[in-house]
């Protein structure tokens, strides 16, 4: 279907999970609630990526104190469709994203 054929042209093999990326003016935007926001952009990458059937993508997560990753890669364990991820180093992205293959 055409759709589909322009749905994958415009599919990024990479999302950045940085609040700074998710919304115009994160200084507004209440600290309690980020995690669940980059969470929910998370699930909505993801249900995009299997629906398209992409082989492999990037999650952008950063270093921090590593909540974010953690709750990534739980949720990970969790999605059948994922054969594998890894938080391994990434020459564009250091140890700051995950690599998940389908």
């Amino acid at each position: 279907m055409p759709h589909e054929v322009w749905d994958m042209a415009s599919f990024s093999t990479e999302i950045d999970l940085h609040i700074e990326c998710l919304v115009d003016d994160p200084s507004a935007y209440p600290t309690n609630k980020i995690l669940a926001l980059q969470l929910r952009h998370f699930e909505d990458y993801m249900d995009r990526a299997i629906r398209l059937g992409v082989d492999r993508v990037f999650i952008i997560h950063g270093l921090g104190e590593g909540k974010l990753r953690q709750a990534i890669h739980n949720r990970l364990r969790e999605m059948e469709a994922v054969k594998s991820f890894e938080n391994a180093y990434h020459p564009l992205y250091g140890h700051g994203a995950t690599e998940v293959l389908f």
